[in-house]
C-alpha cells in the first residue's frame, strides 16, 4: 500500500511527508476508514501530524507492517525469551517485546504503540504496563539505555502533538456522565469490598456493546494530595498554570498522576541541586545528593515507589510548585469490564468494581479510581467516561454456538453483559460459567441473578469455585480439569472460550488447564494441544480479556 494521503501543501519536508505517507498507508492497511472514524482519528494534515501510538486503538503500522512479524507477542511466554526473540531487532520492538504482550489497553495505548511513543520520546513514563509490572518497567529502563541508529521515530522536526478532531466519547473526548447507584455486593464480612456500579449515559448518547470496556477519568483524593503537598514542602495556597489557566495547586494536583514518579521530575531534581548557589560547604553536600538522585534513577525503587515517597526520601529538594506541576502526567483513565448489555439497559452502563486498599511500607494505598467511586462519590455526581472497544472479545456472531466463560471475581463482569445480551437475543446456544472468589456465603458476587438464570436454562452450567471454604484451596481452573471431559465436547461442538481477569496467574492457570484437557480428552500430544489452542485463538474461539 503505497498512498498519497499527505497533501504536498502540508507543512512538511519531502523526508516528513514520505515518512507520514507510509506510516498513514499501514494504518490504512489494518484499519478501515470507518474504524478510524470510531477511534475519532482524522485523515486530515493535521491529524496526520497528530497521529502517533497516543491515539487509542489504533495500531501504528510503518509501510511494510503487513510483512513484519512479532514472535515474542505472546502473553504465555516469559520476559526472557521474548527478549531473546527480539534480539538483534530495531530498540522499538525491543521494548515492545519487553510488555506483556497483552493489548489490554489499560496504559492508553497497546503493547506496540506505547514501545513506539517511548522510542520517539512522545512517552517518558516507563510504568505504565501494569500487568507487567516492575519486571516490565525495568526491562524498559534497561533497553532505553541501549545504543540504537535505527530507531523508527518521528522524523526530527515533525510536530510532535497537533490538536486532533476526536469523537464524542472517545479517550481524547470523554463524555460527563452521573451516577445511579454504588452498591456493595459483597457482605459486610467479607475480605473484599465489591461494587455494582450504574451510571447513567441517557443524556450522553454513547454507544457499547457487550465486551467493551468502560474508561473513567478519576481523580485524587484529598488526603493523598494534602499528604504529597507536605512531602514536596508546597505552599497549599500557591497557585500553578495548568492549560493556559492559572489553578491553586492542591486542585491542580486532583488530576496529576502521583502514583510514578516521571524521569522529567528527578532530572528537574538534579537540575535544580545542581544550579543552585553553593556556600558553607555545600558543594559537597550537593554533589552528594545529585549523585542519590542518579542512583535512584537506575534501582528498582524508582519503579516501585510513589511521588510522595520520592520526595520524603530528598527532603532537601526545594523545587517550585509550578516545576513539579509540569513534571507530572495527568492521571490516566481506568478501563473496567462492561457489566451490561445496552440492549436491556438503555441508557445505563454498569461495572464491577472492587475497591483496592493496602498496606504498602507502613502506608495506606488506596486505588484512585475504586475508592473515587465507592468512598467519595455520590448519587448523582458526574464523572468523565469514554467507551473503549473491544476486538473480538464478545457474544458469539451465532446465536447457536456454545459459550464457555471463566471469570472468578470481578472477572464476572463481562460475563453478566453476555449472559443479559444471549437473553435479550433469544439465543438458543448453551451457556457455562466458571465462578470463583475466596467465601461462598459472602463473596458470591451476583448470586441471586446467577442462580435465577440457572433455573430459567439461560445459564446450562455455573461451576463454582472458593477458595477459603476449604482446607484446600480450589480454583476455576480445577473445577475446569474435574469436567474436562464435558468441556472438550463444548469445544469440539464449536464453542466458545472466553477468560476475564488477572493475566499474571489466573489467566496463565487457565490457559494451561484448557492446553492439558485438549491433550487429556482429546487424545493429543502437548505439541499437538498447543497447535489445537492455537487454532481456537484464530478462529477468535478462545477470547481473553486480561489485565
Amino acid at each position: 500500500m503505497n498512498l498519497q494521503l499527505v497533501p504536498e501543501s502540508a507543512p512538511f519536508s519531502p523526508e516528513q511527508r514520505a515518512w507520514l505517507n507510509g506510516f498513514l498507508s499501514g494504518v490504512l492497511g489494518v484499519l478501515d476508514q470507518q474504524q478510524l472514524a470510531r477511534d475519532g482519528v482524522v485523515a486530515s494534515p493535521a491529524a496526520a501530524a497528530a497521529m502517533s501510538p497516543l491515539s487509542p486503538g489504533v495500531q501504528t503500522t510503518t509501510s511494510n507492517a503487513e510483512d513484519e512479524a512479532f514472535p515474542w507477542h505472546d502473553s504465555s511466554l516469559a520476559i526472557s525469551d521474548r527478549m531473546k526473540l527480539a534480539e538483534g531487532k530495531p530498540k522499538p520492538r525491543r521494548l515492545m517485546a519487553a510488555m506483556a504482550q497483552l493489548d489490554c489497553g489499560s496504559c492508553g495505548y497497546l503493547c506496540r504503540t506505547y514501545a513506539e511513543a517511548i522510542a520517539n520520546g512522545a512517552e517518558k513514563n516507563l510504568t505504565l504496563c501494569s500487568p507487567g509490572g516492575s519486571e516490565t518497567a525495568k526491562m524498559l529502563r534497561q533497553v532505553v539505555k541501549e545504543p540504537d541508529a535505527s530507531i523508527a521515530a518521528t522524523p526530527s522536526g515533525t510536530p510532535a502533538a497537533v490538536a486532533e478532531v476526536a469523537e464524542l466519547g472517545t479517550r481524547a473526548n470523554p463524555v460527563a456522565a452521573q451516577l445511579i447507584a454504588c452498591e456493595r455486593l459483597n457482605s459486610a464480612d467479607s475480605a473484599k469490598d465489591t461494587r455494582h456500579v450504574v451510571i447513567d449515559l441517557s443524556q450522553s448518547q454513547l454507544k457499547y456493546r457487550v465486551g467493551d470496556a468502560l474508561g473513567v477519568y478519576p481523580s485524587n483524593c484529598n488526603e493523598l494530595v494534602t499528604r504529597f503537598i507536605a512531602a514536596a514542602s508546597m505552599d497549599r495556597n500557591a497557585t500553578v498554570s495548568l492549560d493556559g489557566k492559572s489553578t491553586p495547586v492542591a486542585t491542580a494536583l486532583i488530576t496529576r498522576c502521583l502514583r510514578s514518579i516521571p524521569s522529567d521530575l528527578v532530572d528537574a531534581a538534579v537540575t535544580q541541586v545542581e544550579s543552585r548557589p553553593k556556600q558553607n560547604g555545600s558543594v559537597i553536600v550537593d554533589a552528594e545528593i545529585v549523585k542519590e538522585l542518579k542512583e535512584f534513577m537506575d534501582s528498582e525503587r524508582f519503579d516501585q515507589w510513589d511521588c510522595i515517597e520520592f520526595f520524603e526520601a530528598f527532603p532537601a529538594l526545594k523545587l517550585s510548585p509550578q516545576q513539579i506541576v509540569d513534571c507530572l502526567s495527568p492521571i490516566r483513565p481506568r478501563l473496567y469490564s462492561i457489566a451490561s448489555s445496552q440492549a436491556k439497559y438503555a441508557g445505563q452502563v454498569h461495572l464491577t468494581i472492587g475497591r483496592v486498599e493496602n498496606e504498602v511500607r507502613n502506608r495506606t494505598r488506596k486505588g484512585v479510581a475504586s475508592t473515587m467511586f465507592a468512598d467519595r462519590m455520590k448519587t448523582g455526581d458526574a464523572v468523565q467516561v469514554f467507551v473503549h472497544k473491544s476486538h473480538g472479545f464478545t457474544v458469539p456472531s451465532d446465536p447457536n454456538a456454545p459459550m464457555i466463560m471463566v471469570g472468578p471475581g470481578t472477572g464476572i463482569a463481562p460475563f453478566m453483559a453476555f449472559l443479559q445480551q444471549r437473553e435479550v437475543d433469544k439465543a438458543s446456544g448453551k451457556n457455562w460459567l466458571f465462578f470463583g472468589d475466596q467465601r461462598k456465603d459472602c463473596d458470591f458476587l451476583y448470586r441471586d441473578q446467577l442462580q435465577q438464570w440457572e433455573q430459567t436454562g439461560l445459564l446450562s452450567r455455573l461451576d463454582l469455585a472458593f477458595s477459603r471454604d476449604s482446607k484446600e484451596k480450589v480454583y476455576v481452573q480445577q473445577r475446569m480439569r474435574g469436567n474436562g471431559a464435558e468441556l472438550f465436547s463444548w469445544l469440539e461442538s464449536g464453542g466458545y472460550f472466553f477468560v476475564c481477569g488477572d493475566a499474571s496467574r489466573m489467566a496463565v492457570d487457565v490457559d494451561k488447564a484448557l492446553h492439558d484437557i485438549v491433550a487429556e480428552h482429546g487424545k493429543r500430544t502437548a505439541e499437538q494441544a498447543k497447535q489445537y489452542v492455537s487454532e481456537l485463538t484464530k478462529q477468535k474461539r478462545y477470547v481473553r480479556d486480561v489485565y
